[in-house]
């Protein structure tokens, strides 16, 4: 195949690497579609519930919906990324995540949004156990150290080690998924307060369904692997 420049052939090799990637880390593990789909409905729900509400009556109400928006635009490009196995990207985004989840509660604490301003989320507020993997995340988005880098991938060839350029399914793709489901679940609890306590039209009955959907497929994927250190 004959390209008119470089980026072309980088662009077409890349898409063709993510699509095997795709195949690869979705047929592994019978479960791991199902999560995918699960999580992304889940956020999907939610979120869109928001959609065309009035939240200027409410304490800090556009803030929040500034939040929730980039959670879910944040929440899809992850699960494109995850499944394209670019795990460095959708690791840097989770961190993201996780400090937005962080701010998202401040703010629902009661915390005057001036006192904020500019300071990064305190991650001690996130509910879940997430926040434990917040050090790992920030390493990946800092590019702190060559052992995290490892999850760009590598390959062994003649006793030789190389980074791979394109995408090539590892086990730890799992572990970053489930991270990814982990901050879904978080933000479904916090929208769940949130929704309950600010609009009396919701019924939070789906939403509640989805999440035991997503939460029991990723318990039956849990532990499966662990992430390369």
């Amino acid at each position: 195949m004959k390209f008119n420049s470089k980026a072309e052939k980088y662009i077409y090799s890349r898409d063709t690497y993510r699509k095997k990637h795709e195949h690869d880390f979705l047929s592994y593990d019978g479960e791991t579609n199902n999560l995918v789909i699960h999580i992304n409905e889940l956020v999907a729900s939610l979120t869109l519930f928001f959609s065309g509400k009035n939240l200027r009556k409410i304490e800090n109400g556009l803030y929040y919906g500034d939040l929730v928006v980039s959670y879910c635009r944040s929440h899809f490009i992850i699960s494109d990324l995850l499944v394209g196995g670019e795990l460095v990207e959708a690791g840097t985004l989770i961190r993201k995540q996780m400090e937005l989840l962080s701010r998202l509660n401040e703010l629902s604490k009661g915390v005057e949004v001036e006192k904020l301003i500019k300071k990064t989320p305190n991650l001690k507020n996130l509910k879940s156990e997430i926040r434990r993997f917040y050090s790992d995340y920030s390493e990946i988005a800092h590019s702190a150290s060559p052992e995290i880098m490892q999850l760009l991938g590598s390959k062994d060839i003649d006793d030789k080690t190389y980074t791979v350029l394109y995408p090539e399914f590892q086990e730890n793709s799992f572990v970053v998924l489930q991270h990814h489901a982990g901050c879904s679940f978080e933000f479904y609890i916090w929208c769940v307060n949130f929704l309950t306590d600010n609009f009396q039209e919701y019924d939070d009955s789906t939403d509640t369904d989805l999440f035991k959907i997503a939460f029991d497929t990723q318990e039956k994927i849990f532990n499966k692997s662990t992430l390369h250190r």
